[in-house]
Order: structure tokens, then sequence, then C-alpha cells
């Protein structure tokens, strides 16, 4: 089993037998010792676990921001427009429209290869599959290709585009 999965694991049945001052202090040293981390937005108190990005109450970053735009590189502001615009015509009116669309490459073909995540508020849902497949998904796949020829990503390097008005 992997330490984080360990690190979970012990977490929640230490917190499962608490009470409340308890399952305070529990969280209080996991955050000392670097295992959770608080939630920066002062409406929301959520405790999301190392490794996180994304607070899993709020969808707010893990320096305590809202989400915005994550580009690649400030020069591709022509080609990361078109990203959006593919985005905002690949969910039509029948689908909800997430918050932001999140990119994480963890190696493959460029930025089509990485893995796709979508921001609903406090919740994130893995796209299986991403965008890779340039029938289904051309005008996505074409925009990604042409972030990665401007900008290679990098090994964990991720991109964040925000739909929400």
């Amino acid at each position: 089993m992997p330490k984080a999965e360990v690190v979970r694991t012990v977490i929640d049945r230490l917190v499962v037998g608490a009470d409340e001052d308890q399952t305070r202090l529990v969280r209080e040293l996991a955050c000392r010792a670097g295992y959770l981390w608080h939630c920066g937005n002062p409406a929301c108190l959520t405790y999301n676990y190392r490794g996180r990005r994304y607070c899993e109450g709020c969808g707010w970053g893990s320096k305590g921001k809202p989400v915005g735009d994550l580009h690649p590189s400030e020069y591709t502001e022509r080609r990361w427009n078109r990203l959006r615009r593919a985005l905002l015509a690949h969910y039509t009116p029948d689908a909800p429209m997430p918050d932001a669309v999140i990119f994480e490459y963890w190696g493959g073909p460029g930025w089509r290869g990485a893995e796709v995540t979508e921001m609903y508020g406090g919740t994130a849902e893995t796209v299986n599959g991403g965008f890779r497949d340039r029938d289904r998904f051309a005008d996505i796949a074409a925009a990604l290709d042409s972030l990665t020829k401007w900008s290679k990503p990098s090994y964990s390097e991720d991109i964040r585009v925000v739909l929400a008005p």
C-alpha cells in the first residue's frame, strides 16, 4: 500500500472514532506534519490530503485562491483562446458546464495525452481517456496539439482553463 494511502487510512480511522475536540487535534497535527492542508477559502472548512491540488469542498486551489487560468506559456494567448473556445463548444446546453478543465501532463503525446479533470464547484470528475481521440474531439485535440507545438509540456506540469463566467 502506498504511503499516501496509509496516511489517509490512519487519519480517517482516527477521525471516525473521535469526538469534536479530538478530531480538531488530529487534523491540526496532520496539518503540522504536512499530511493535510486546510482550505484557504474562509467560507470552506474542508481539510484536504497532501497531493491534492484543489479543495474537495469548494474547488479552490491549494494556495487558498479561487481557480483561475493557468497558462503553459505567456506567449500562447491565441492558442489558449482557441482551446477555451473548443472547450466551450464541447459542453452543450444539455450537459452541465464545468467551472474549469484541468490538464495534468504525466507523459504521452503532448498536451493531448494529459489526464483531464473537470471541476464542478467542490467536486472534481476525471474525464476517462481525456481528449486524446482526434476524431471525437477534433477542435480540442487540434488546440492541444497547437499548444504542444509551441510549448512542450514538462512532466507533472498542468494547465487550467476556467469556463465559468
